[in-house]
């Protein structure tokens, strides 16, 4: 079953993150059924789902898996410290569409730590 979030996606994202913690989250993914499952940079493996809320917002919630991510890299826990534990993000991101252009975008707030992230739909 195909729905209407279904296609690829180029994922961008900028964070308030100052840490010694590289972050390669960027890339491109592909939504099918609502769900996305792709490795970053850093070799973190992210299971996505989204849910079309309404005409204009999606809910994504995101696991992170850094259990096989890079040797130096770890992700950032709720507190600060840098975990290999699965991380969750949750937000809802604003969907906007013009002609056959798509594009979800939002905040996710975690820890103290802002991420602002963009998927662009690129692609059937």
């Amino acid at each position: 079953m195909t729905t209407e979030l279904d296609g690829i996606y180029q994922v961008s994202s900028a964070s308030n993150y100052e840490g010694p913690l590289v972050k390669r989250s960027d890339g491109t993914t592909e939504i099918r059924d609502g769900q996305t499952s792709r490795r970053d940079g850093n070799n973190v493996l992210w299971n996505s789902t989204f849910t079309a809320l309404n005409e204009n917002e999606v809910l994504m919630v995101s696991v992170a898996d850094p259990s096989e991510a890079r040797i130096d890299f770890l992700l950032t826990a709720h507190d600060g410290t840098p975990t290999r534990e699965p991380v969750t993000y949750r937000s809802v991101l604003r969907l906007a569409r013009k002609g056959d252009k798509m594009q979800m975008s939002g905040q996710i707030e975690y820890g103290n730590e802002i991420v602002i992230l963009t998927l662009r739909k690129v692609g059937d």
